[in-house]
């Protein structure tokens, strides 16, 4: 592979589609059909958004009670929320984000946000998109990866109304565009504002590490404002706010914990920590082998892969993670890492339903994807990437991965 890569993707390109030496009229049919996919993705979105509405929102309840305790000055309110109320696991910024929704009222906040967040699935996938090389978009890529992602995109923020992981991967993906572009200081606080939303996130912290070497302490000075600022508040102001980190759930039978052994009835005291540990390490070798896209993947997988519990809208992340390697690092057509998350962690929990496939078995299939994942984005592999894409330079290159023939 040839450095030619990471100096197509260390510069915003000035269009979607084509190449600017080719043929006027090649690129205008070019932009044409992307055109037409991107009408396409929006109506497939809808529909999906359609199917999941009746009963949707199911968990937008937690964040209008949490916005509402926030401001609150009663007993167990305001900056004492977390220790009276450890159950509310969500950032600060999400219940900030829903306040001027719950002043709407019951319904109409749910309804309004419940629009509003199932609209984020087209537009991240944009976001995406424009991280794609020039030459590596062809619009039935980006059919291909909108066709899958968007139905499991519809069960977080359409059927679960979940604000704050919604919140935590747009930060996320916001933060690719950042450090590709070499700010520092808005890179450190997107990834800081993205563990705000949502404290799992912190996994995502190692994308600090592909800013460049002479930049990187600004990068790790916002971050730590960025979580001071939203954080510190609570545990200055009541010392039980750390107990909410031991709030636990039921293990699901599912859940990768059992796959491997692990049969707590509850979430372990280990386990929390396991996964931020875990999300850490495989981010931080992400990086140093130049695939820093990949961060949000093996953030995800860490989670999926401990997380004692196996709610549907978790696997939203990951295919989102999955979807930025598939894109953005690998030079496959097909987005291999997408349909394998889709049919292990989605589909598979479908079919048990109809089919004899027991919970063990969900839960192996979910060890084995964040294996496959692990192996195929930090392992060294037949085509490796090459140059590291920290600490050489203003922007975090990729290496070049010419686009193979489907």
């Amino acid at each position: 592979m040839s450095s030619t890569y990471g100096a197509m993707i260390a510069t915003p390109p000035k269009a979607d589609i084509g190449d600017r030496s080719a043929p006027p009229h090649q690129d205008l049919e070019g932009e044409r059909r992307l055109r037409s996919v991107w009408w396409c993705l929006w109506t497939w979105a809808a529909l999906w958004t359609g199917i999941r509405l009746p009963g949707g929102g199911g968990s937008w309840h937690y964040f209008a009670q949490g916005s509402q305790l926030l401001f609150g000055d009663d007993q167990g309110q305001g900056l004492h929320v977390y220790a009276a109320h450890p159950e509310l696991q969500i950032g600060p910024i999400a219940f900030l984000v829903a306040t001027p929704l719950r002043l709407l009222g019951a319904t109409p906040g749910r309804i309004v946000a419940i629009i509003a967040m199932s609209t984020t699935g087209p537009l991240l996938l944009g976001a995406l998109w424009r991280l794609v090389p020039v030459s590596a978009r062809r619009p039935s890529r980006l059919l291909t990866a909108g066709l899958l992602f968007l139905p499991v995109w519809a069960e977080l923020v359409t059927h679960a109304g979940h604000l704050d992981d919604a919140l935590a991967l747009a930060f996320a993906v916001a933060a690719l565009h950042v450090v590709r572009s070499g700010n520092p200081v808005v890179a450190g606080l997107l990834v800081a504002a993205s563990a705000d939303s949502k404290p799992w996130a912190v996994a995502f912290a190692p994308l600090l590490l592909a800013v460049a070497r002479r930049d990187r302490w600004r990068a790790v000075v916002a971050y730590a404002a960025g979580l001071a600022v939203a954080w510190l508040p609570f545990l200055l102001f009541d010392g039980h706010t750390l107990t909410a980190a031991s709030f636990t759930i039921p293990t699901a039978t599912s859940s990768g914990l059992r796959a491997l052994g692990f049969t707590y009835s509850h979430t372990p005291s280990w386990d929390r920590p396991a996964q931020l540990i875990l999300g850490c390490l495989l981010g931080t070798v992400a990086v140093m082998r130049g695939r820093w896209p990949a961060v949000i993947l093996v953030g995800t997988a860490a989670r999926i892969l401990l997380d004692p519990e196996v709610y549907s809208y978790y696997t939203a992340g990951i295919l989102l993670g999955a979807l930025a390697y598939d894109l953005v690092v690998s030079d496959r057509r097909w987005p291999w890492l997408t349909t394998g998350g889709l049919l292990s962690l989605h589909v598979a929990r479908l079919v048990a339903h109809v089919a004899p496939i027991s919970l063990h078995v969900l839960g192996l299939l979910r060890v084995g994807y964040v294996l496959a994942v692990v192996a195929v984005t930090l392992l060294p592999g037949r085509r490796p990437m090459g140059r590291h894409a920290v600490g050489g330079g203003n922007r975090p290159p990729l290496e070049e991965a010419r686009p193979r023939a489907a």
